[in-house]
């Protein structure tokens, strides 16, 4: 049931509108002959719709009733009636936060499909709100759970970090990691888990842009500004107001535009190119360097009051090689990815897992997420084999095992000669090697830069065995 109330001090309308709108079950009346009982029933309780005289008796009581009601938690949708229908005073309604603005002398038919028509409205916005709050769980679920990816103490660590800075919304914060690993999907994962994700996401690569587009790329540009500046145009702090800006790459950012920048970030306003007057913006701003910007700023490449002005809050993604318990629950879902993509069906073999562990990835998950779709796109059969992993660097496959072999391995090569010794480092490379490629003799030879026969001979020299 819908509550209605009622404001006018005369009193024959007011029973007039209440005695009608009476006959509709689905309405409940209340009703108030002076501002102030208006005013203490709206404040103090909730109503789904306020209809009410702009003369009440004086305009300013009808509007400041308007007012009131509009201010409220639960906003109701609002009516405004007078007696009096001009521009004037459907402009002042308006302005004041009425939702519809009738003559009187209307018909009370004509009242009644106005209020249905404002109940249809308020339904609609209601449906259109649980839609978009189920979307941002949703896709606060698809980033938190399935997105960043990691059972290591170092990524939880680091979720907890991100946690904090999506729930606060406004501090800057810096974001530092090697390349490829996620300081964009970080990015985006704060935006979607704020208050702000509601308003766009702006990422800007201050690396991929000429130095003398970037200025106009990020604050804008009147007509006529530049040569080819025909129309105004904002730029991506305007785009991304009350939302998130991202500037990847800020350490290439030109030492002209970090002066510019720093004024943006303290004073909250803009110029645009050519433009004369600030423009205020509200926006988050995170950025991201796979550079260590505090040794730029020792090195004069950096501003560093630009540095301290970025610097407020600072998160470290760590490389892959740091917490390797993460690679296989990586590679699990990079490969359930591009199944449910595809329609396939593919798994990774135990020996697949266990060499992608084996590998330090110096491109860090970009490049895991690589080697899993190209096997994906070549596997043959529905079993990733290792022999279908192709590492960009190969040679570092096997720094991970001979580390992990540990000090004995180390001293036993020193206790023996030096044949012996090369002998014993062939065994363990090469039982490595033919691991890889599951005994691929082929495959094997062609990345040690050997042949198939030489191989042959060399495994029978130092009694390899395929069990």
């Amino acid at each position: 049931m819908y509550r209605v109330l009622i404001g006018d001090d005369d009193e024959t309308i007011l029973k007039g509108i209440r005695f009608h709108l009476q006959e509709q079950n689905a309405l409940e009346i209340v009703t108030a002959e002076t501002k102030e009982e208006a005013l203490n029933y709206i404040e103090n309780d909730e109503f789904d719709a306020v209809i009410v005289d702009l003369m009440f008796p004086e305009a300013d009581d009808g509007l400041s009733v308007i007012r009131c009601a509009r201010n409220q938690m639960y906003r109701p949708f609002i009516l405004a009636m007078t007696a009096f229908e001009s521009v004037d005073n459907a402009v002042a309604t308006m302005q004041a936060g009425a939702d519809d603005f009738a003559a009187k002398g209307f018909n009370l038919d004509e009242l009644m499909l106005r209020i249905e028509n404002l109940f249809k409205r308020k339904k609609e916005l209601q449906h259109l709100t649980i839609e978009n709050e189920i979307l941002r769980q949703t896709v606060r679920q698809q980033f938190n759970d399935y997105q960043i990816i990691g059972l290591s103490r170092q990524i939880k660590e680091l979720m907890g970090k991100v946690l904090k800075i999506a729930e606060d919304a406004y501090a800057t914060c810096l974001i530092e990691g090697e390349s490829g690993t996620g300081k964009d999907l970080f990015a985006r994962t704060i935006h979607m888990m704020s208050k702000r994700s509601y308003a766009p996401f702006i990422p800007i690569n201050c690396a991929a842009i000429p130095d003398n587009l970037l200025e106009s790329e990020l604050f804008g540009h009147e007509r006529g500004s530049f040569t080819s500046a025909y129309v105004s145009r904002q730029g991506k702090f305007e785009q991304a107001n009350e939302g998130v800006l991202f500037l990847d790459e800020i350490s290439e950012l030109p030492m002209p535009l970090q002066g510019v920048l720093l004024r943006a970030l303290e004073e909250k306003e803009i110029y645009r190119l050519g433009g004369k007057r600030p423009i205020h913006v509200d926006v988050m701003i995170l950025a991201a360097s796979n550079r260590d910007i505090e040794q730029l700023v020792h090195r004069n490449r950096f501003r560093e009051d630009l540095f301290f002005r970025l610097n407020v809050i600072k998160i470290t993604i760590p490389p892959l090689r740091e917490h390797p318990e993460d690679i296989e629950p990586l590679a699990l879902f990079f490969l359930e990815k591009f199944n449910s993509q595809r329609n396939k069906q593919l798994v990774l073999s135990k020996a697949s897992l266990d060499q992608l562990k084996n590998y330090t990835f110096p491109g860090n998950v970009r490049e895991l997420r690589n080697i899993i779709e190209d096997a994906f796109v070549f596997c043959t059969g529905k079993i990733i084999h290792p022999s279908d992993l192709r590492f960009k660097h190969p040679q570092k496959l096997y720094h991970r095992t001979m580390r992990q072999s540990g000090t004995k391995q180390l001293e036993f090569l020193l206790q023996t000669d030096h044949q012996h010794a090369i002998d014993e480092f062939d065994k363990i490379y090469f039982q490595e090697l033919l691991k890889k490629y599951d005994w691929n003799m082929q495959r094997a030879a062609l990345e040690a830069g050997i042949s198939r026969e030489w191989l042959s001979k060399k495994i029978k020299q130092l009694g390899i065995s395929n069990k």
